[in-house]
């Protein structure tokens, strides 16, 4: 078994209102990631991201590169938590 990590990323900037969780949840399905994708009342959308450390990172990449002109600020915190091994969703 490949290594896992388990990250929280915030992103601020024009990321809601715009298909950017819908984006992110086709790319973590694509990409075999589990999480959530959430819009917060402050503007910003958390993204919980697990697995592969490879497959984390590269759906990281691949948003960050489709949203490029959209997000301001990104902010990653590593977790010590396995609570979303079960797919991947949109939570509203």
């Amino acid at each position: 078994m490949k290594d896992q990590i388990e990250q929280e990323i915030l992103y601020s900037g024009r990321v809601q209102g715009v298909g950017f969780r819908q984006s992110v949840y086709t790319l973590a399905r694509k990409g075999h990631v589990n999480g959530y994708v959430q819009n917060l009342d402050n503007g910003k959308v958390r993204l919980v991201a697990g697995g592969e450390c490879d497959r984390v990172n590269d759906l990281l990449k691949n948003v960050k590169s489709l949203w490029a002109n959209n997000i301001s600020n990104i902010q990653i915190a590593t977790l010590n938590t396995a609570e979303n091994s079960n797919g991947f969703n949109v939570r509203y």
